[in-house]
């Protein structure tokens, strides 16, 4: 049992040494962003060769990785600028339909608010008016208020199955 526990602690300092970042091998003060796994991996490694051994090298190959001089070819290059580039672009255009999206609804719901408190307003002149009970009013209102969601919401299920309907036929 010692010894798979032993083993488990061998593979943990392995694996939090392969997932530290490349500078963090060559700190041995700082090996992970996570504190509690530092204290743990600075432990193991005062006290195991072996994996000092392990982190040791790791470092050391990827210094060595970082003196190899990579050269990419000139249409690499270039395809990933323009990739780039219209990647660039996308967010762009992302982050200005967003905006755009978030102030229409914010419009959107200030001319409902005003709108609803105007028909508050109206139905109660209208019950008081036909010397109609308060509920009456209150449920025309909800009715009227309700009424194109539902309407909606009609529609868009008759769409639906109708488009169900007719995707069923061309199948045969």
């Amino acid at each position: 049992m010692s010894s798979i526990s032993n083993n488990d602690a061998h593979e943990r300092a392995r694996k939090l040494i392969a997932l530290a970042g490349p500078d963090a091998l060559s700190a041995s003060d700082r090996l992970s962003d996570q504190p509690l796994s530092n204290a743990w991996l600075a432990a193991h490694l005062a006290t195991c060769a072996s994996c000092r051994a392990f982190a040791e090298n790791a470092a050391e190959m990827v210094r060595g990785l970082r003196t190899i001089p990579i050269a990419a070819e000139r249409s690499l290059v270039s395809t990933t600028q323009i990739k780039v580039r219209r990647r660039a672009l996308e967010l762009q255009h992302h982050r200005e339909r967003v905006w755009l999206v978030s102030i229409s609804c914010a419009a959107v719901t200030l001319c409902a608010l005003l709108s609803a408190a105007i028909l508050w307003h109206g139905f109660e002149w209208l019950g008081s008016r036909a010397h109609l009970a308060s509920s009456v009013w209150q449920v025309g209102f909800l009715v009227f208020c309700m009424m194109p969601a539902l309407v909606a919401a009609i529609l868009l299920l008759a769409k639906d199955r109708h488009l169900a309907d007719h995707s069923g036929s061309y199948e045969g």
